[in-house]
């Protein structure tokens, strides 16, 4: 067996990487793999850069830019495997949900109604209001700037955004330090469980099926370790697939549980993995149906944009270099026929 350490945030969609130990996908790849949480997107980061992991959790846009080297690190990072695609909602206080008249959870009702508001706030001279995203190369950060822009909100100078890492958005929520905050399952139903705030919108409604969380690895390791590569992610794309069958996000969301993953109440974490196509303000995780694992150039593509619009690049930059060079579909393909060619382990 071949001993792996991966690396994680304490979120919903950190499922597949749970599911993939407890259901015994990596052990039928024969991977004997520990998972390490973390407490902040530039730790898993930096950790990942160190050889400190073997692979990680990461953002979605967080292997374009360290491809770039605008993470303040350079050390290039890939990945081959779509972890999740959407998951993340607009969460405010509850007094900005109720100054805001409670509107419908549409992209547009919701950005009007704030527009509304900060007019207001100008005129009357009150201060500007935060938002809250976890990381400076993330979907929430891009997806809340898209969101806000749409709405004809500057988001450089109409409103302020800071970054908190996910565990401590409810807490800042709490104590009156920011608005708002875009942040993934379960602290949106952390926030209204608790009474402190209240879910505005779900991003996807900005961007539908946006990918969120990829697998990543340093290049240097991939190239060190081909075989356990393609290996791990061929287990999680059994584990990805499993999520997708009925009834089984439920029994995901107990391993967290059991695991103590989540600083949440145990009902939010059932609740964030429900799958509720009725609920506009549902997270809808999408773990494994049809290409969704598959790294997508078109999203690596509107992240590039991103990082372009807001003044986080050069505008020089080689688009598709840097696409291939961190997006791998080749080696996912492989991969992909490996997970389909072993019989792996259901849960009892």
């Amino acid at each position: 067996m071949t001993k792996l350490k991966l690396g994680l945030l304490p979120l919903a969609d950190a499922a597949p990487l749970y599911v993939a130990r407890e259901c015994g996908y990596f052990a039928g790849q024969g991977l004997d793999v520990s998972l390490s949480v973390e407490a902040s997107w530039a730790g898993l980061r930096d950790k990942l850069a160190a050889g400190m992991l073997d692979a990680a959790q990461l953002l979605a846009p967080m292997p374009l830019a360290a491809q770039l080297g605008i993470d303040r690190l350079g050390v290039p990072i890939e990945t081959a495997l779509t972890l999740t695609r959407n998951g993340n909602a607009i969460t405010v206080s509850n007094a900005l949900h109720a100054a805001l008249g409670a509107p419908t959870p549409t992209a547009q009702a919701t950005g009007s109604a704030l527009k509304a508001l900060l007019l207001r706030d100008r005129a009357e001279g009150r201060p500007l209001r935060t938002f809250a995203h976890v990381f400076p190369f993330s979907t929430h950060h891009y997806l809340l700037r898209d969101w806000l822009c749409s709405a004809g909100i500057d988001p450089d100078h109409d409103v302020r955004l800071v970054v908190v890492p996910p565990p401590l958005t409810l807490k800042a929520l709490r104590d009156g330090r920011i608005d708002g905050y875009c942040v993934g399952a379960p602290w949106g139903y952390a926030a209204e469980h608790e009474g402190t705030g209240r879910r505005l919108l779900a991003t996807h409604t900005i961007r539908p099926g946006c990918a969120e969380k990829v697998l990543g690895v340093s290049r240097d390791w991939a190239a060190a370790h081909p075989d356990a590569y393609l290996a791990m992610i061929a287990a999680l794309i059994e584990a990805g697939r499993w999520l997708e069958q009925r009834g089984n996000r439920a029994a995901a969301a107990q391993m967290l549980i059991e695991a103590r993953l989540i600083s949440a109440p145990e009902e939010c974490v059932r609740a964030a993995l429900r799958d509720d196509a009725n609920d506009p303000l549902s997270p809808q995780f999408i773990f494994g149906a049809g290409e969704t694992l598959s790294p997508h150039h078109d999203d690596a593509r509107w992240f590039l944009a991103q990082m372009q619009r807001w003044g986080q690049t050069r505008s020089e930059v080689d688009i598709e270099d840097t696409i291939e060079a961190s997006y791998r579909l080749a080696t996912h393909s492989v991969a992909s026929a490996r997970a389909t060619s072993v019989l792996s382990p259901r849960p009892q």
